[in-house]
């Protein structure tokens, strides 16, 4: 815009001062004449002015040339009426007062005129009125410097001539005051209301101006007229009323700064009026309640730059224009452009505008700057229509208020938003920071965008139509889409939201999201781009509909997540789970690759895992059919996560490989093809280790016997290696443990992995080849080929495979024969929980023993009465017992107790017979390690087993005459159990045992001091366990009743010594086990039955002492091992004494 100019003309004053120099001689040499009582004053006089004849005066008041501290006084109601000179004129330091009326006809020549030659320090006062009829023709004038010229209240200046100001100072010292307190009005082209043409003058209008002419302003300042600077300082406290051509309330044309300050009112009517003009750098200032107005123009125009501080109101069809000089504007007020901009700046100017107040347009566009670098800081208010920033580097800044829209045009500019709201879009800004507030849409149309949002609102989109974008969002809320251009784009996301979407075009996008929701599609379009989610979960990530990588070699990281409905997680070629990322799989899948790439590869780190249980059927497959995927698995494929179902699949599609990952599968642990969930891979390779754990659902566990149960299934062409998969830990159902095996027995299935409970037989051998034919061919050959040979050749049959365990598999035993059974895997504990019930019983049968262990021999029983006598023994050893069955246990420890007894009631018949009736009491335990079949071995080191029993029994003694004897026991006792595995899988029960025992034995004398007794005992017994759960199985026990039997005989003596009545024995027994069968039934299915047969010879020996007439004690010694059945063996001894009461 071409710089505004004040056409300002300087008139030539020569011949007015010459005519008032030849006055005032004229005067001093006439007697006073008139109204004035001198007409031509010296230094020091006063002249007074009154109503006296003749009234009006036309003498004109001339001071003295050189004159100072001349005083004049027009007194109220006089009038002065002068033709063709001034009306009154004053050198240095004097003061004029004017209270009637002085009028000037002429032109060139003042109603109140100020010369100095120096000093000045005029001072000129009108409390009347002052008219001028002549061009160039002031009411008030000042040639001297610091001058006070001031319309009082009620004083009028009237000029109506062309370029005849008011109040004019026109020193070229300067340094004056003018002031109107009344009323200035000028009709004259180019006649100001008051006029400051030096520099350094303080304008203060408190009255009203009125100008009607053209280019008549109201307050004018141009301290370069007469030579000056400028600093004029401009004040309207009252009203100006401008209403001639291109005549403006405020015109300043100083060169330097100065101040122009506005409480008041500015109105200017004309066309091409303004309110103000600056042309040179001032302060201005429109205080609150003041108005400047222009009807046609624009309310101010400033040229110089400085300053506007606006509280008021500024009008104008334009409201401020600023050209020429960098302008700070603070609007707390109201701007107003009618028809054009509120603010508008032109050239390559920059402007800086605060706003709390309100600025508004007319044409849609409220501020409006150019190739300057601008700023705006809005701070509250309104702005009515768009901000135009141009193209400079410009800089917006809002935390307050509304604006319609913002443009900020070409040029590397910064918006800054920490409140408000900006109702349309904002454009252009290339570096973008919202941290709170409202805005309709973003658009940022050059390259290279920076856009950082942590809190406020985007109702509509944030679109970029360049390159090479940067936008990081963590807070607020994006109603629409973000659609960034094409480039090497970087999006951050860690917080807020954004409702439509994200979208890039062509290049090499990143994407990093670690917070906040992005609802609907996610496309980062064509190029190479990487994409990272982090620390989100499903429910962040559910309202993101599709997450694109678009065409092109494309990278997405999962780091953290958790996340479900995998196939919106389309057109990637590598995709990396870590960092704990869950990965919840559906029926769809996930899809790797695009149209152009064909497949892809998913990473799973150690800490991730892949969900895909309860689904049935999902896979990872290729964007092209026929393409091989890879999944590399360091972590965690788990198909346990859908409850309890065993029929879930996952498909690879390629090649799997394991990084020692894992495999989560549930199966129905039992016999062959029981359902279970399996690994599938399809026509790529399984390679690497993964390990495979396995949860057994509902299964009891059974013999397989053929392949056994598939967890991963090679199919079209796949292949596996040797070393790919492993088990994770045991996998065991009721009595067996299953082993995971690579290919099974059938044809076909080399490069599946299956669980079995058995070691296969060994394949059968191939058939022998084919002998030689005969080397004589046949006497007769058939005459004629066959008319038609065969013509497709049988095929081969698929070779079985054989099985091989996985690595890490414990040892095997060798397979059994061709065509033999497949030898069980039974679980470690089975040997041990079929001990429990055989060891139960014999803990009882221990207790009972013999008659000699229990009470020391017959001839120590001589009481009668009540609780004739009592006894007590320890008794212990150690033992092998070993029982045949599924299981073949064996049990190796130590088996001891120690009872008390008493006889409650004893008699003698008068035959000699005796009998002797009482209780025992007793505790007994047995402790001990168990071997047996287990794991595919005989005699496998299985567990330990406890056994201890609470015992309380009857018995009843019979001895005859001649010492033999019959001896009857009922013992019952409870137990507590302890089984368990060298594992330490095992589970403590309770049972109760009951037996009941008569032996009898009859001694036959050999001499006066030997004996041999045989003797004979028959023991039933019988114990109940309660069942057991393991956490493997649950295992129930059915205990058989079972008898021994014993033949036996006793060598003894009879030796006095000392005292001492001793009986030495030897003796000897033949224990016979009848086979009673024992089982134990685990998970109700599977029946391991335990046989105790054996036969056993015992050696022993013991000693009789009968220390005293009531005391006695007996100790023995023995030694059994089996003669026959099961092995059995066993050495112990007891102790024992018997007090007679």
């Amino acid at each position: 815009m071409r710089r505004s100019s004040i056409p300002v003309r300087s008139r030539p004053r020569a011949h007015a001062i010459s005519l008032a120099l030849g006055v005032s001689y004229i005067f001093r040499a006439l007697p006073v004449l008139g109204a004035c009582d001198n007409n031509a004053p010296q230094s020091g006089e006063t002249v007074t002015c009154d109503t006296r004849p003749p009234n009006p005066s036309t003498l004109p008041i001339i001071a003295v040339p050189g004159s100072v501290n001349v005083t004049i006084n027009v007194l109220p109601g006089t009038e002065i009426d002068v033709i063709d000179n001034n009306v009154v004129l004053v050198r240095d330091a004097s003061i004029v007062t004017n209270a009637g009326t002085l009028r000037v006809s002429g032109n060139d020549f003042d109603g109140m005129s100020s010369q100095g030659s120096a000093s000045g320090h005029n001072t000129l006062v009108n409390r009347g009125a002052v008219f001028t009829a002549g061009a160039s023709s002031e009411a008030m004038l000042n040639r001297g410097a610091a001058v006070m010229m001031r319309n009082e209240t009620g004083g009028t200046l009237t000029t109506t001539g062309a370029n005849a100001a008011a109040m004019n100072d026109f020193a070229s010292p300067g340094g004056g005051t003018l002031i109107n307190n009344g009323s200035l009005v000028t009709s004259g082209s180019g006649s100001v209301g008051m006029g400051a043409n030096t520099g350094g003058d303080t304008v203060i209008n408190n009255g009203s101006i009125t100008t009607t002419g053209a280019s008549a302003h109201a307050m004018f300042a141009d301290g370069g007229i007469v030579g000056g600077v400028g600093q004029n300082v401009l004040t309207n406290n009252g009203t100006i009323d401008v209403s001639g051509l291109n005549a403006h309330g405020i015109v300043s044309l100083d060169a330097t700064t100065g101040a122009i300050s506005n409480t008041g009112s500015i109105v200017a009517h004309g066309a091409g009026g303004l309110g103000m003009f600056v042309a040179s750098r001032a302060a201005i200032t429109n205080t609150t309640g003041g108005n400047i107005v222009s009807q046609s123009a624009s309310g101010i125009i400033a040229n110089g730059g400085g300053t506007l501080d606006n509280a008021g109101t500024i009008q104008g069809a334009t409201g401020v224009t600023v050209a020429g000089g960098a302008e700070t504007i603070t609007n707390s007020g109201t701007i107003l452009g009618t028809s054009g901009e509120g603010i508008v700046a032109s050239g390559k100017i920059s402007v800086s505008v605060t706003n709390t107040g309100a600025i508004s347009g007319g044409a849609g566009v409220a501020v409006r700057t150019d190739t300057g670098n601008d700023t705006f800081n809005m701070n509250g208010g309104t702005v009515t229509g768009q901000i135009r920033q141009g193209d400079g580097i410009d800089a917006f800044t809002m935390t307050a208020g509304q604006v319609d829209s913002l443009d900020q045009g070409d040029g590397r500019d910064t918006f800054t938003m920490s409140g408000g709201r900006i109702v349309g879009a904002i454009v252009s800004g290339d570096v973008v920071r919202i941290t709170n507030g409202r805005i309709g849409n973003v658009d940022l149309n050059v390259g290279a965008n920076i856009y950082e949002m942590s809190g406020g609102q985007i109702d509509g989109n944030v679109t970029s139509a360049q390159s090479d974008d940067t936008f990081n969002l963590s807070g607020g809320t994006i109603g629409g889409r973000v659609n960034l251009g094409s480039g090497n784009n970087a999006l951050t996301i860690t917080g807020g939201s954004i409702g439509q979407g994200v979208a890039t075009t062509f290049g090499a996008d990143t994407l990093t999201w670690s917070g906040g929701t992005i609802a609907g599609p996610v496309s980062l379009g064509a190029g190479n781009d990487s994409a990272v989610i982090r620390n989100l979960n499903a429910g962040a990530l559910a309202p993101t509909t599709a997450f694109d990588g678009g065409p092109g070699v494309d990278s997405l990281t999962f780091d953290n997540v958790q996340t479900n409905g995998l196939a919106r997680f389309s057109n990637w070629e590598t995709v990396n789970a870590s960092n704990g990322t869950q990965l919840t799989f559906d029926a769809n899948g996930l899809t790797l690759g695009d149209a152009a790439t064909g497949a892809g590869t998913l990473n799973l780190d150690a800490t991730s895992t892949i969900f895909a249980g309860g689904i049935g059927r999902t896979s990872i497959q290729p964007a092209i059919a026929g393409q091989l995927v890879a999944l590399n698995n360091a972590g965690t494929i788990d198909l346990t996560n859908g409850g309890p179902g065993t029929s879930d699949a996952f498909v690879v599609s390629g090649n799997y490989t394991g990084n020692d990952g894992r495999l989560l599968v549930q199966s129905t642990l039992g016999a062959d093809a029981s359902p279970s969930d399996r690994l599938v891979i399809a026509q790529g390779a399984g390679t690497g280790t993964t390990s495979i754990g396995v949860t057994n659902v509902g299964g009891a566990g059974a013999l397989t016997t053929g392949d056994g149960i598939l967890v991963v299934q090679s199919t079209n062409g796949a292949a596996t290696s040797a070393g790919a998969f492993t088990l994770a830990h045991p996998a065991e159902a009721g009595a067996y443990a299953y082993y995971l095996f690579k290919g099974g027995v059938s044809g076909g299935t080399a490069d599946n992995w299956y669980l079995r409970s058995s070691v296969p037989p060994a394949p059968a051998p191939a058939p022998a080849p084919p002998t030689n034919p005969p080397t004589n061919p046949p006497t007769n050959p058939p005459t004629n080929p066959p008319t038609n040979p065969p013509t497709n050749p049988p095929t081969p049959p698929v070779p079985a495979p054989t099985p091989m365990a996985a690595a890490g598999t414990p040892p095997l035993p060798p397979p059994p024969p061709a065509g033999s059974a497949p030898t069980p895997l039974y679980r470690m504990e089975v040997p041990v929980y079929a001990e429990l019930p055989p060891m139960a019983r014999e803990l009882t049968v221990q207790q009972i023993g013999t008659f000699h262990e229990r009470q020391g021999e017959q001839a120590l029983l001589t009481e009668d009465g009540m609780l004739p006598a009592a006894w007590a023994r320890v008794w212990g050893g150690h033992a092998t017992q070993h029982n045949s069955g599924a299981a073949d246990p064996e049990f190796s420890g130590g088996i001891g107790g120690v009872q008390i007894g008493h006889d409650i009631y004893a008699d003698t018949t008068p035959g000699g017979h005796r009998n002797h009736y009482g209780f025992l009491l007793g505790f007994a335990r047995a402790s001990g390690d168990v071997n047996g079949f287990a794991l595919g071995f005989p005699n496998a080191d299985a567990g330990h087993l406890s056994l201890n029993a609470y015992s309380a029994g009857l018995y009843w003694t019979h001895i005859g005459p001649g010492g033999w004897y019959t001896d009857a026991v009922l013992l019952g006792s409870s137990l507590t159990a302890e089984p368990q595995s060298n594992r330490g899988v095992g589970a403590s029960t309770h049972g109760s045992a009951f037996a009941a025992s008569f032996e009898a034995g009859l001694p036959v004398p050999l001499s006066a001091a030997l004996a041999i007794e045989p003797q004979a005992q028959l023991i039933w017994q019988h114990a109940s366990l309660n069942d057991i759960d393991d956490g493997i199985s649950t295992v129930s026990f059915h205990e058989a009743n079972g008898f021994i039997g014993r033949l036996g005989v006793r060598l003894y003596g009879h030796v006095d010594a000392a005292g001492t009545t001793l009986e030495p024995y030897l003796r000897a027994n033949l224990w016979r086990y009848f086979g009673a069968t024992d089982t134990a039934t685990f998970a109700g299915s599977t029946v391991i039955p335990t046989s105790v047969s054996a036969t056993t010879v015992q050696f022993g020996a013991g000693i009789v002492a009968k220390v005293s007439a009531r005391g006695s004690l007996f100790a023995n010694v023995a030694y059994s091992t089996n003669v026959g059945g099961s092995n059995r063996s066993s050495i112990g001894g007891g102790l024992g004494v018997r007090w007679k009461w």
